[in-house]
């Protein structure tokens, strides 16, 4: 088994502890995982994104055009890395956007979400949309949206059980906010099944 997760967004949205949950799961279930993270100005909203790997993998990076799964925390995030993407690479996004100072300033446009949709389905159809920002909120926190999103990707297919990544909760997370991401987790995981239909 070899399954190549590109997870996306900007600095503030979770992206490395999305990835730092999934990647503790696939080592509770007996998996190799190999992880790669970069983060430029992320404090800034800058791009972050981080390669994760799981199986008969050694190294970290993911090659162009072999991604499985590719988790996009803010919309226009996943046109930035849409060379790892192939016809059969599952696209979630998010649908909430952050806009950069650039747009904030009027230096650059937003692209319309219809603009980003048909980028990405140049490349693959396999794109679900979720708004993890909004089931977080109603939940009880925004910040909880990663973990939504992580829920998703299982739902979607990631091959990881919901148990496991509840587990890299219990582990890592403080405890006043297990039980909230818990529900996000399940949340994300009950979206991404339907999405998936």
């Amino acid at each position: 088994m070899k399954v190549n997760v590109l997870i996306v967004g900007v600095g503030g949205q979770g992206v490395l502890t999305t990835s730092g949950l999934l990647a503790r799961a696939g080592m509770y279930e007996g998996l190799n995982v190999v992880s790669a993270e970069t983060h430029g100005m992320a404090q800034r909203g800058g791009s972050v994104e981080v390669h994760l790997r799981f199986g008969d993998v050694r190294a970290p990076l993911i090659p162009y055009g072999h991604a499985d799964f590719i988790a996009s925390l803010e919309p226009v995030e996943v046109l930035r890395y849409g060379q790892y993407m192939n016809e059969n690479t599952v696209v979630l996004m998010n649908t909430r956007p952050i806009s950069p100072p650039s747009v904030s300033t009027g230096d650059a446009r937003y692209p319309s979400m219809d603009e980003i949709l048909e980028r990405v389905e140049g490349v693959t159809e396999n794109i679900h949309l979720i708004n993890a920002s909004e089931i977080a909120e109603r939940l009880g926190n925004i910040q909880a949206a990663n973990v939504v999103m992580a829920g998703a990707l299982i739902g979607l297919g990631l091959p990881l059980s919901i148990e496991s990544v509840e587990m890299a909760i219990a582990d890592v997370m403080p405890e006043k906010i297990r039980d909230l991401n818990v529900k996000a987790l399940r949340e994300g995981f009950a979206a991404g099944q339907r999405l998936r239909k």
